[in-house]
């Protein structure tokens, strides 16, 4: 039996375009977590109708929460589990998973997107999940735009390194078809501008401090433009309802809808996080990130042209509005996103799986 835990929302689309591949070598059985502000990965689980078993919750912002939630889960999987041991764990950002798997002997496949909080192989920027997960690992695959002395820093032999060649976003996004349209879901005005806002992962370990920049941005887009303001939260709408919820123009998603329900009725994307600022860019929807840092996916993007960044509201309202001036038709990236063709990327990641565990 594979095991996969998902526990970021990213993973759920990535893992369910393995699925096919995986299932194909063992039985295969999901688990995730949620909490109350934070049930991103159940409900795309549900939404793509994939049969999971929700372990243990979301430990919240503080180091105490995190860690007590870390307990429960790692308790709660050797009762799930019993007698009945994986053979393989395969995961992309869980500490949970990763320290029971070692503690009982189970392989550990690990696919890893951000060792570092930065763009430089610095073992000061090492982020704490990683130092707790990846030395644990037996096998790491990671995306070209990294280097590998990411992971060799922490001591991994290079054997146990295998980079893959694409930007993990175009395995899902390729060929996106174009869904229902949120803007009619949500009862949005479809005639004017349509602006996605993404709030920054705050909470998690590696982001330093929640800078006020997007939602000062949010404010000053909704009274300077004849526009849609939409938001998606990161871990919950309370706080957002508080502070824009008397503004005609900013509406507070409270659903999760599929990227091809929204990516193609949207203008711009305003993006603090990671993953839904690569998917615009790889759609080629003019994206704008408002990151507290930049990664090697970030600096990427920005060399190659296909995002902005800025540090200031103001500075957001001119890029949109420059953006929404331009009316530049989409052109997908794939041959900056993509190495090699998909299905013989996917496969020889497979193989590898198979040769080392099976």
């Amino acid at each position: 039996m594979i095991w996969l835990d998902i526990t970021d929302p990213k993973y759920v689309l990535f893992f369910r375009a393995f699925l096919p591949y995986l299932r194909a070598l063992d039985e295969v059985c999901i688990t995730t977590r949620s909490s109350s502000e934070y049930d991103e990965c159940v409900r795309l689980l549900d939404l793509f109708e994939m049969t999971h078993h929700c372990i243990g919750g979301y430990g919240g912002a503080s180091r105490e929460g995190k860690f007590h939630a870390r307990l429960h889960r790692q308790e709660a999987f050797l009762e799930f589990f019993g007698e009945n041991l994986p053979t393989l764990l395969i995961t992309g950002a869980s500490a949970d998973a990763a320290q029971v798997a070692f503690g009982l002997g189970i392989p550990i496949v690990h696919f890893a997107d951000t060792p570092i909080a930065g763009h430089t192989c610095d073992t000061r920027l090492l982020t704490k999940l990683a130092r707790l997960t990846l030395p644990l690992s037996d096998l790491i695959f990671y995306p070209f735009v990294l280097p590998q002395e990411c992971f060799s820093m922490l001591g991994m032999s290079a054997e146990d390194l295998v980079s893959y060649p694409f930007i993990d976003v175009a395995l899902w996004l390729r060929d996106l078809p174009q869904g229902r349209d949120f803007r009619q879901i949500l009862n949005l005005p479809t005639h004017r501008p349509t602006i996605l806002v993404r709030e920054e992962e705050y909470k998690a370990h590696y982001v330093a401090q929640k800078l006020p920049v997007i939602y000062e941005s949010v404010a000053l887009l909704a009274s300077s433009l004849d526009a849609n303001i939409v938001i998606m939260p990161r871990y919950g709408s309370e706080e957002l309802d508080r502070e824009f919820g008397g503004l005609d123009s900013v509406h507070i998603v409270r659903q999760k809808f599929a990227p091809e329900e929204f990516y193609p009725y949207i203008d711009v994307l305003v993006g603090g996080g990671g993953t839904m600022n690569l998917e615009s860019c790889y759609l080629g929807i003019p994206t704008i990130s408002t990151r507290s840092l930049l990664l090697f996916h970030d600096k990427y993007l920005l060399e190659h042209s296909l995002m902005s960044h800025a540090t200031s509201a103001q500075e957001v309202l001119s890029l949109v509005r420059e953006a929404l001036a331009r009316k530049a038709s989409r052109r997908v990236q794939d041959t900056l996103f993509f190495c090699e063709p998909k299905e013989q990327a996917m496969r020889a990641i497979i193989e590898e799986i198979a040769q080392r565990f099976y």
